[in-house]
Parts: C-alpha cells; structure tokens; sequence
C-alpha cells in the first residue's frame, strides 16, 4: 500500500493511521519523528513502535475513507480504536465519566495544551493508581528485610568477586518473601538489579553452574513479581510496565495527602 504523504508533512503528536508490518493501519499518535521512521503509539493498545514515514498516513478524510472499511469495522479492538481517536479529536469529552462507554488503557504521553482533557485523565489515572496501590502498606512489614538480602546479594556479586553460596541463599530468602506490587514500586534499584541478573553468566568455566543457578533463580523472580501486578499490562512486556508504575508511584507520592 502505497503512501504519496512525505515525511515533512507530518508533525510530532499528530493523528495518524500507521501500518505495523502483519497488521492493517491502525489509528494512533505519531510520538516522535526519526530520520526514516516515526515513532507511533496506537489507539486502545498504547503499544508504540517505529513505523517507516511509507506506512504513515494523515489521519484525515482521505484515510479515514481508505481504512475505516466495513471489513476493518467488524473487528471490536479496531472500531474501538477508531472511536477513542475521534474523541480525542473532538477535545470534548469528559474522559472521566463513570458512564463513558470507552476507555483508555494507561494515559497518554502528548505536551502540555495539546490535549486538555487527555491530560487531566492521564494526572488522574496516575493518582488513582497511587492511591491504590498504597492500600498494600501493610505488606511493607517485610520492606526491611527486602531491603537487606538485596544488599547481600550485590556484595556477593561484584566485578571482581562472586560469592556464590551467599548470592544463591539471598536469592531464596527473597523467594521466601511476603511481596506486594507497593513493595516493588518502592524499590526500583532493587527489582532492576534482579532483572540484570536474568542474563547473568560468568567468564570462569569452573562458575558456570552456579552462575547458571543465579541467573534460573533472578529469572524465577521475576516472573513471581510480574504475578503481583495487575493485567492486562498496557506495555508490551512486565519489565516496561513495571518501569512505568514505579515511576508514577515515585513522582506522584508526595501529591498524595496522608488518610
């Protein structure tokens, strides 16, 4: 399918149909304009990813006659897509309505004034997502002692020494651990040292068992933190969904008045 629209025609944070390569163009928000590609994030999934400017399009009339067809409008995910985009377009619509019959699945990211009311729901999407997320406070009991087997665990494994026995038996004490998902977007430093452990490996050929244990058991870790958050996830993986909530815990606490 052939695109006639130049590069040059399209700015960032502009609507936009995008074809990911095994789907059809889809609506989203041109995020950032590369050399030869844009970076898109598309309607209802917010996945974003690199399309070339050949399968970007306007989203005006003239696409919107070209793939709003009735084949494309059967499917439920796509039509949605579609309707989510022409509120946005509109700038009038309460996004906050508890009776709105659509729905975005994480906010947005646009700049300050393009979007009014995509901003206020993406503030409020944050703060009501720090709110509850702090109803877990009681399981901080065990934050202490999370705290303490990560730092073992980073002494036991330097570059220039590796303390297997100590760095495997941190490894099961944090397994045997009360967690929570307020725990772990507390602590961001400590689940990214658990996630670089996931490709851990050892230059000496006498380690490569137990190098092989620390990586099973990070990797194990991982999955039993992702079972701590709930889905569906509006990123592509846990590692960047995790990156996303921790972050918005973290620069949204202080907002949060004490109950």
């Amino acid at each position: 399918m052939e695109n006639p629209t130049s590069a040059d025609s399209l700015r960032e944070f502009d609507f936009v149909f995008a074809q990911a390569a095994g789907y059809v163009p889809w609506p989203g928000i041109l995020q950032r304009k590369l050399l030869c590609t844009g970076v898109v994030q598309f309607m209802l999934t917010n996945g974003r990813q690199s399309i070339p400017y050949a399968k970007i399009w306007p989203y005006d009339d003239r696409s919107k006659e070209q793939f709003i067809t009735s084949q494309n409008m059967k499917h439920k995910a796509f039509c949605k897509a579609i309707f989510i985009i022409e509120k946005l377009r509109s700038d009038n619509v309460d996004v906050l309505s508890e009776s709105a019959d659509w729905e975005l699945e994480s906010p947005l990211e646009v700049p300050p004034g393009k979007c009014p009311a995509l901003e206020q729901r993406r503030a409020e999407w944050e703060l009501n997502y720090v709110r509850e997320v702090r109803l877990e406070r009681d399981s901080l009991v065990v934050e202490a002692k999370f705290i303490q087997e990560l730092n073992v665990l980073r002494r036991s494994l330097t570059v220039r020494k590796q303390v297997y026995p100590s760095a495997l038996l941190a490894l099961q004490e944090l397994q045997g651990l009360a967690l929570s998902e307020l725990l772990l977007v507390r602590n961001f430093g400590a689940v990214e040292a658990i996630n670089s452990l996931c490709s851990f490996a050892s230059a000496q050929p006498q380690d490569r068992q137990e190098a092989e244990q620390v990586k099973s058991l990070a990797n194990q870790l991982m999955h039993r933190f992702a079972s701590h958050f709930k889905q569906p996830f509006s990123t592509s993986d846990f590692w960047s969904e995790y990156c996303l909530r921790s972050k918005i815990y973290r620069s949204h606490t202080a907002d949060i008045k004490p109950n």
